[in-house]
């Protein structure tokens, strides 16, 4: 059968698969697979199982809207899972299936709906946490504002409101354990089932501080006990088996700048020790795509005996499944050529993971001592699809140092002929690229362009050195990264047409493209995607622009003397300058860049009698790009062929 381009209407054929779940014995694994509805515009996500003896695989639940979060009793006897389509109001709920037969028991059902459910040790209870009013839910829909942090990206707003922890048994009504003015975070059951830890900020400053602590809560209820000494920034933990240790991840140098995520191990009522201080890689570093559902990030998992703990983190270009050992701390790789994502291990040892690679996206693996692929959803696809595989190559920076890059020919490339050539730049700064599949970069292949792109100083899977090079330094080392490596890649491959030059990005990738336009006349046409324009206004517009003040250029706050050093960081003090045709894409619900920035971005272009639009998605946020409404998602691509194709 001939092959052919990928096209826009692809992305509803693609097949998706997250959140791997092992069961205690290891026979079976419950996983997410979603697929997107075209005619609802939405995403069906279920639960299925795979047999790790022969690989066969069953859908498990049905229905409409969303089946996620499955997770195993003890006995693995029952299912725990999440859902957001078995009752009226759409909340996500909580419910429990035993697997033996019968329908699926609603057993937490909360205004604000639930996350972050797991069983106890015993399987006869279970905790999640769920957003409350911490004081009487007003009547008006007017707002009152009264602390920093009182909205996020994909949330919303949640002034008033705050997580809690609750506990319920199945058939019974939930108990609610916390209250007061901090949020729950990543909470898990003591191995004895008495207690429950978990992770918050009860600092004064709480909304400013970077601390996070472990708390330690009676399974009964009663007062909370901090267990760590508020030097540490910590993202997620877990217990070992015998119950005397918590492994958590986090950092001991919180105030610190783009500093590296490490494993610690601490006895209970005793100090920590850090499992992974030579790696010299950060921990919870996943790999971009734009076709990957992430899975939950639930803490370190540690063997049944608790020699061990299982993780994966990015190690350009690949994300690695590594193991240490909780005493020696002999680190090994057990999976690499690609990027893992989810992890979870069976009581004999058998691992399940999704992992992916630059021309497939994540499929469903299993480790006994060697790799196993147990699905292949995507194959009927991608036999149909000629796709443009990354070529890598390195090259010197200004400093002498190395750094990664990689080239996709335009498919039908041909010896002798030049191709217009698109850059294309990563979020972050601390993003990566690497073994992760991009439709948007094959569709741009498949147009008969060239793609670029690179890691320059300041993104993840390097060593923390590398990262914090853009660290108060940005629109500076990074511009000169960028420009030194499309200089290096038309030097290697003389076959791209240096005269018609693009470029795109997103996120911090769109303050780059912002940047650049405003600093060179090479490219030729650019897409600015959920960009940055001015740092003085997204300061307090953005659900983390208060936070952001010195990694820009040093300077502590946004006003007085600080002022003009941040207004010289950012694109609109340039604006003047830009030449280049610049197609805006915003989404109207961006909380972390938000909508203002594209508004004042298109504002000024026009003003400055630069060809530009701006392109406005309702109802979207920040993450239009990998997790939007499907038909938003192809409209964007299209958008951005369109505005290539007439400049470029």
């Amino acid at each position: 059968m001939a092959k052919r381009n990928i096209k826009v209407e692809d992305l509803r054929a693609f097949k998706f698969v997250s959140d791997p779940q092992i069961s205690p014995d290891g026979s079976r694994i419950a996983f997410v697979y979603s697929e997107i509805d075209h005619e609802e515009d939405k995403y069906q996500r279920h639960i299925w199982f795979a047999e790790t003896s022969t690989g066969k695989l069953t859908q498990f639940t049905y229905g409409p809207g969303a089946d996620t979060y499955p997770r195993w009793s003890p006995d693995g006897k029952k299912l725990l899972f999440l859902s957001n389509g078995r009752q009226p109001d759409k909340k996500t709920q909580l419910y429990v299936i035993n697997l033996g037969g019968g329908e699926a028991q609603l057993v937490a059902d909360t205004e604000n709906g639930v996350s972050s459910p797991a069983w106890s040790p015993d399987g006869k209870s279970l905790l999640f946490t769920s957003k409350v009013w911490t004081e009487e839910k007003p009547e008006s829909d007017v707002k009152r504002i009264t602390r920093i942090r009182y909205k996020f990206n994909n949330v919303g707003f949640f002034e008033g409101r705050r997580t809690h922890l609750f506990t319920v048994k199945p058939g019974a009504k939930p108990k609610q354990l916390t209250k007061g003015e901090y949020d729950v975070n990543n909470p898990k059951w003591s191995q004895d089932g008495k207690g429950i830890t978990f992770i918050t900020n009860m600092e004064p400053d709480q909304d400013t501080s970077k601390v996070n602590d472990i708390y330690r809560i009676p399974a009964k209820g009663g007062d909370p006990e901090k267990l760590t000494d508020s030097k540490y920034n910590i993202s997620n933990h877990s217990h070992s088996p015998d119950g005397e240790y918590i492994a958590y991840v986090g950092t001991d140098r919180p105030e610190e700048l783009a500093v590296d995520l490490d494993l610690f191990k601490m006895k209970i009522g005793g100090k920590p020790k850090c499992l992974t201080d030579g790696f010299n890689r950060s921990l919870g570093m996943g790999m971009g795509s734009d076709l990957r559902v992430a899975s939950p990030d639930d803490g370190p998992v540690w063997s049944s005996d608790g020699k061990y703990i299982y993780f994966s983190t990015s190690d350009t270009p690949y994300c690695n499944l590594y193991r240490i050992n909780t005493s020696s701390k002999k680190l090994e790789t057990l999976v690499t050529g690609k990027s893992v994502d989810g992890v979870s291990v069976s009581d004999n040892g058998l691992i399940a993971y999704n992992a992916m690679n630059s021309l497939e996206p994540c499929e469903l693996y299993l480790y006994d001592g060697a790799e196993k692929k147990l699905s292949d959803f995507n194959k009927k696809l991608l036999d149909k699809l000629t796709l443009s595989a990354p070529e890598h190559f390195t090259f010197q920076n200004r400093l002498g140092r190395t750094v990664d890059g990689w080239i996709m020919k335009p498919t039908g490339w041909k010896k002798g002929e030049k191709y217009p050539c698109v850059l294309e730049m990563h979020g972050g700064p601390r993003g990566i690229y690497g073994e992760g599949i991009f439709q948007e970069f094959q569709l741009l292949a498949a147009e008969g362009w060239v793609v670029i792109y690179t890691n320059p100083r300041g993104s993840a899977g390097y060593e923390e050195e590398y990262t914090q090079e853009v660290m108060r330094h940005y629109g500076e080392v990074d511009y000169d990264d960028f420009m030194d490596f499309t200089d290096e890649a038309i030097k290697q491959y003389p076959w791209i047409d240096e005269n018609r030059l693009g470029l795109t990005g997103g996120s911090y990738g769109g303050y780059t493209t912002n940047w650049i336009i405003g600093h060179t006349d090479r490219f030729k046409a650019a897409v600015t995607c959920r960009s940055i324009a001015n740092w003085l206004s997204k300061f307090g517009v953005s659900d983390i622009g208060f936070m952001q003040p010195e990694s820009i250029s040093g300077a502590k706050t946004y006003w007085g003397d600080d002022l003009l050093e941040q207004m010289k960081r950012s694109p609109i003090y340039y604006v003047d300058r830009v030449k280049t045709p610049c197609l805006l894409i915003h989404s109207e619900q961006d909380y972390r860049c938000p909508m203002p920035e594209g508004e004042q971005w298109f504002t000024a272009l026009k003003l400055n009698n630069v060809p530009t639009e701006l392109i406005r998605f309702p109802d979207e946020n920040h993450e239009l790009s990998r997790s939007g409404k499907p038909k938003h998602r192809e409209e964007r691509f299209q958008h951005i062929l369109r505005w290539f194709r007439e400049y470029l």
